[in-house]
């Protein structure tokens, strides 16, 4: 019986606990708001030869769901262009030997988020997750990836992201970078090629 009750108390305990989590966030906020920025993106990995950054941009949704006073769940949703710029003989009637590889994914990023108390007029916060995207669009140059037979592009794009942001009351300005997990082009086993991101970003949440 003895050993019951201890059971039973450690279970009212962890339920306690669980009911009294809510109560430590009160004074923080479900927020939503929207997001933007642009990408310096470029490949990486060993079949990433001859390829150089290009300017991308990023914009869609974000949400900050509270846990802790100082820590969050924050997931994300947006379009995102990503690719380099690339030296290749592929893709008949594309514009010279140096073309743009133009990606562009619908991302979601899942991510969870650190910051200070809510004193002071400036907050840093610092995040970390993964994200996956799938592919919506694809060219090598002015050609469609579909037409070019030498691309063997994946349609989902999975990475890991991280970075930090500033915010000044519903405005915060931050810095990012995501590196693939799962190849764009796994044509050659072994010469694989994955994104890589870093953006720059500007967020504004509203608050209820």
């Amino acid at each position: 019986m003895s050993g019951r009750f201890a059971s039973l108390a450690r279970s009212a305990a962890g339920v306690l606990i669980l009911l009294a989590l809510p109560l430590e966030a009160a004074s923080a906020q479900t927020a939503f708001g929207v997001i933007g920025g642009f990408n310096r993106a470029r490949f990486t990995g060993s079949g990433a030869v001859d390829v150089a950054s290009r300017t991308a941009y990023l914009v869609g949704a974000v949400g900050d769901f509270p846990i802790r006073e100082t820590f969050s769940i924050r997931p994300e949703l947006y379009f995102s262009t990503k690719g380099a710029e690339v030296r290749t003989g592929l893709g008949s009637g594309a514009d010279g030997p140096v073309k743009t590889f133009a990606l562009s994914y619908v991302q979601l990023p899942l991510l969870v988020q650190l910051q200070p108390g809510s004193g002071g007029s400036v907050r840093p916060h610092l995040f970390a997750g993964v994200s996956v995207g799938a592919v919506l669009g694809c060219r090598l140059g002015t050609v469609d990836c579909d037409d070019i037979r030498e691309i063997n592009q994946h349609g989902m794009d999975a990475g890991v992201l991280m970075g930090g942001e500033l915010e000044f009351g519903d405005i915060a300005f931050g810095m990012r970078y995501e590196t693939g997990v799962r190849a764009v082009d796994a044509t050659v086993p072994g010469n694989e090629i994955y994104n890589g991101v870093l953006s720059f970003t500007l967020r504004y949440m509203l608050r209820k």
